[in-house]
């Protein structure tokens, strides 16, 4: 029973930073600059950077399950969330009607993994085998390539979820 509390405390603690992370994105000042040469996302054949172009990203995804947009605060340019059954992604622009750059991705399903074959439901060995020990806090495995952030979720020594985050 105790160990049920603290894997739902730990699943709260997640939930609640990802949920300010989505809700609360236009609040954070995001430079703009090229993509960073760190970790990479691909999803049927469209290979995205943290900071690089989305286009062709939410091209293959086709169209989201919900859209968020909001107002940046650090730019003139709009902050979007697109919410897709296996990911949700995180974009900026400068202007209204300039283009998106990946600001953060957030797996939901075991249906994607990372460029190293991470994915949902994958073991902790896996993923020191692939990425080394990491930066452990409360269950979260940081590791920083780059200006890229890779969180990986361990719990039960199993990944319970992934975020790339632009750094």
């Amino acid at each position: 029973m105790k160990r049920t509390k603290e894997c739902w405390k730990l699943c709260m603690v997640w939930l609640m930073a990802l949920v300010m992370a989505v809700g609360m994105g236009s609040l954070c000042r995001v430079d703009i600059q090229a993509a960073s040469k760190g970790y990479v996302f691909t999803y049927q054949g469209a290979t995205v950077r943290m900071g690089g172009k989305a286009k062709k990203l939410i091209k293959k995804a086709g169209e989201p399950e919900k859209k968020k947009v909001s107002k940046s605060c650090a730019y003139d340019g709009k902050d979007r969330t697109y919410q897709y059954k296996d990911f949700i992604l995180s974009t900026y622009s400068e202007k209204d009607d300039g283009p998106e750059f990946v600001n953060g991705i957030t797996f939901r399903t075991n249906q994607v993994a990372t460029k190293e074959g991470i994915r949902i439901g994958s073991s902790l060995e896996e993923v020191e085998k692939a990425y080394g020990k990491g930066e452990e806090d409360l269950g979260v495995y940081n590791y920083v390539k780059g200006s890229c952030r890779l969180q990986v979720m361990v719990t039960d020594g199993k990944v319970t979820n992934i975020r790339y985050q632009k750094k």
